[in-house]
């Protein structure tokens, strides 16, 4: 099966398959994601790991690899399926937008001991209005394996775009990110929280830019998205940005904790070059938000020298992640734990890692 989605060619056919589309990356390099919506009910059903609850239907979703083949890394199954606005393709069109951001922005893959890497998605008509993500163990084809998993529970609740596209990339960050935790409130995980600020972040640029559409993004098209992430996301980074990573309200866990590491990350996403970023959110070493602001700068240390743009606008001074690296562009106005205070003095700092 591998063999004949990976030799796609057209946009759509109809056959064993059902409909198949191909997308381009958001980069728009070459067409490296593949959506398959069978046509036939699933044989038997499948159920659920979490409840025992049946699906009758799937949309699979592929990621090209290296080697030029497409790999499965989603199967969304759903309890209907609909001629027009069925959610099932377009959570998993979706999913595979935010699995490209993370190849290709972030050199993160889903967790191979899961199932091969895929990540089971079920739609449900039951449960109480929300979303959940387990790590669980399965039955399949006679075999015992632990799988990775979401739940959209309440379907004829799930239709607001940019609440839909929050829910999905809040599950999952949950699924994927590597975890930091302790924060008591509102919830104990922050990668469910990171995920969905990141992640519609990253859509609602894309979308801004033209290098997405709305359906990449459940329909949430940048007139809805835009006002979500000024008030949700990028309000956190400016007050990272302003105020630095600030230890001790880390340590304190509750929302306040979750904002602050959410800061920082969403500062150390815009500042850092995309590998360098996704490199800090894995050197943390340890669930404690309190362990990320130093392996951000640690992650700068190990880069090439980049450029960042002051994140506050103009000649606003901004806290950043420097270590022992040296600045141009910029004087330092006070320092801690690695991060500075830096007066911009150019439209760009130009940051020179101390090298191996």
């Amino acid at each position: 099966m591998l063999a004949a989605l990976a030799c796609a060619a057209s946009l759509a056919q109809v056959g064993t398959f059902g409909q198949m589309t191909e997308l381009a990356s958001h980069t728009g390099e070459e067409r490296r994601l593949l959506l398959s919506v069978p046509d036939e009910k699933l044989d038997p059903p499948k159920a659920s790991p979490r409840n025992g609850w049946l699906f009758e239907w799937v949309a699979n979703g592929y990621g090209k690899q290296p080697n030029g083949a497409f790999a499965l890394r989603f199967r969304v199954f759903s309890q209907e399926r609909k001629a027009e606005g069925d959610r099932a393709p377009m959570v998993a069109r979706m999913l595979l937008r935010l699995w490209d951001f993370n190849v290709q922005r972030l050199n993160l893959e889903h967790a191979e001991a899961y199932n091969n890497r895929i990540v089971d998605v079920y739609l449900t008509w039951g449960g109480t209005p929300g979303g959940e993500q387990r790590f669980d163990e399965d039955t399949e084809g006679g075999r015992r394996r632990k799988v990775n998993t979401i739940y959209i529970y309440d379907l004829s609740s799930f239709t607001d775009p940019v609440e839909m596209a929050r829910e999905i990339a809040h599950e999952y960050g949950h699924a994927v990110l590597p975890p930091v935790g302790g924060f008591r409130e509102p919830e104990e995980w922050g990668n469910g929280v990171l995920g969905e600020r990141l992640y519609l972040r990253w859509l609602r640029d894309a979308l801004r830019e033209g290098r997405l559409r709305p359906v990449d993004a459940m329909g949430a098209d940048l007139a809805r998205l835009d006002p979500w992430v000024r008030r949700h996301c990028d309000a956190l980074l400016e007050q990272a940005a302003r105020l630095g990573p600030r230890l001790g309200v880390l340590a304190k866990g509750g929302p306040a904790a979750l904002d602050a590491y959410v800061g920082v990350a969403l500062l150390a996403d815009a500042l850092l070059p995309d590998r360098a970023f996704g490199r800090s959110l894995r050197l943390t070493g340890s669930t404690r938000p309190t362990d990320y602001p130093a392996a951000v700068v640690a992650a700068v240390e190990e880069s090439q020298p980049f450029e960042m743009r002051p994140p506050l606008g103009g000649a606003q001074a901004f806290w950043a992640p420097i270590g022992t690296s040296k600045v141009s562009g910029a004087r330092v106005l006070q320092s801690a734990s690695g991060w500075a205070k830096l007066q911009p003095t150019a439209p760009t700092v130009r940051v020179v890692p101390p090298g191996p």
